[in-house]
């Protein structure tokens, strides 16, 4: 019986064991100097929660992956995709193309969950009498690097519609912690996202 393959888009320190977690993070060049991260860490550049993750060797299991761009795996190579978070950091031309590239990445009849903040919850939380919660959630403006910025948001529309536009057949809405993707109640820590599955 052949393994099943199972990965894991815009991991940064949530690394799940059997699954090839990839980011971008530059905590995965830090991780491949040795003393560089206790080097940062001295100068003040690495928090001590890092520089302990770093000590684990967290990011040591992280590989490199850019989901706004061709993935360097072949058609047809996992059974399980699994991307938390991440799609709301992209343009929506982005968000297009990473989804496009789970489809061809993934086996016939595999399993894509996606999880990212509910667009329809965001909005039922708005104030206009205190609307800065509201833009800064929506936006990530607080946030140093422009990787960590929110650029699009969805729902279970346009989400749905963003993954069949793709060839994804089977689309549902999912509970935290709920769904066919494999480990599911392992990978799921944000309860309060939208979840979505599809298969190919």
């Amino acid at each position: 019986m052949s393994e099943i393959r199972k990965l894991h888009i815009g991991c940064f320190d949530q690394v799940f064991p059997g699954w090839i977690n990839t980011d971008i993070t530059p905590h995965i060049f830090v991780a491949r100097i040795p003393v560089l991260a206790l080097l940062l860490f001295r100068v003040g550049v690495l928090s001590r929660q890092r520089y302990e993750q770093h000590r684990q060797g967290i990011f040591r299991a992280v590989r490199y992956l850019d989901a706004a761009r061709k993935f360097p795996y072949p058609d047809n190579t996992f059974d399980y995709v699994y991307s938390s978070h991440c799609l709301e950091h992209l343009y929506p031309h982005q968000a297009k193309s990473c989804i496009s590239e789970i489809y061809r990445v993934l086996n016939k009849g595999g399993i894509v969950r996606i999880a990212v903040p509910d667009l329809d919850k965001v909005v039922a939380s708005y104030d206009p009498l205190c609307p800065q919660p509201f833009l800064e959630s929506i936006f990530e403006v607080q946030q140093k690097g422009h990787k960590d910025r929110h650029y699009w948001h969805y729902n279970q529309i346009s989400l749905s519609q963003l993954m069949s536009a793709v060839g994804f057949q089977d689309v549902w809405r999912c509970e935290f912690q709920q769904g066919r993707c494999a480990d599911v109640s392992l990978i799921d820590n944000r309860p309060d996202s939208l979840f979505m599955e599809a298969t190919k």
